[in-house]
């Protein structure tokens, strides 16, 4: 168990840090995670939020994505305020029961995800995070798996704190480049993106790919916090 969050602590980048969180959760008994890199005193389901989500369907992925549908989620900013880790079902019970919160959990339901938790991840600077792990319906996880995926997610987040704070060279990047990165940064969508700026949604994923590229990424979270650790955006 002790080499599982010894990878984690150790992982020299995001890539090997979200493969090595992979193992663990499958060590574990977890068949899912997320994990909402949010903005310094920002909601953990703010449209500037960037999420890295593993285990889920394409087509729940799809659906919260959407900056109006994430927004009624009452999980994260509940677990945040809580201040330990809970399952999403007492976070749910510790809600106003809306209409939105009840759209919210039938969309839940319909896409399988029903047994989890989330774990607050307090950092340095007010740099907080929430974390998630979810398993398979017909699985309670022990208090064990837990304590031990609560572990995960701590060490996780601390690491990518230490990566943000760790110097890296510089990365060269055309002013265009520096524009859609910020909007990535602020958790704005290519299709937003494009409209901001006034060019075509498939301009903006040739301008993505080349950044991605570049810092050496491969999702959003990934470009956002190698922006934040090259100081080449601040959120």
């Amino acid at each position: 168990m002790e080499r599982v969050f010894l990878d984690i602590a150790t992982s020299p980048c995001l890539t090997s840090l979200w493969e090595n969180v992979r193992r663990a959760c499958a060590h574990f008994g977890a068949d899912k995670f997320s994990y909402h890199f949010t903005p310094v005193f920002a909601s953990q389901v703010s449209e500037a939020t960037a999420i890295r989500a593993e285990g889920y369907s394409v087509e729940w992925l799809d659906l919260y994505k959407s900056a109006d549908f994430r927004r009624i989620d009452p999980i994260p900013d509940t677990v945040m305020r809580a201040g330990h880790t809970i399952s999403w079902e007492e976070a749910l019970e510790d809600v106003e029961q809306t209409e939105e919160v009840a759209e919210f959990v039938r969309a839940l339901r319909q896409h399988g995800i029903t047994n989890g938790f989330g774990v607050p991840l307090f950092g340095p600077a007010n740099r907080d995070a929430y974390g998630a792990f979810g398993f398979p319906a017909d699985h309670t996880p022990s208090e064990e798996q837990v304590v031990a995926l609560t572990m995960v997610g701590r060490i996780g987040h601390d690491r990518v704190c230490q990566l943000v704070n760790i110097e890296d060279g510089d990365v060269s990047l055309s002013q265009r480049e520096r524009q859609v990165l910020e909007l990535i940064a602020h958790g704005k969508s290519n299709t937003v993106i494009a409209q901001l700026l006034g060019i075509s949604p498939e301009t903006v994923s040739t301008y993505v790919k080349r950044i991605y590229a570049k810092l050496g990424t491969s999702d959003r979270v990934g470009a956002t916090v190698k922006a934040l650790k090259l100081k080449l955006v601040t959120i």
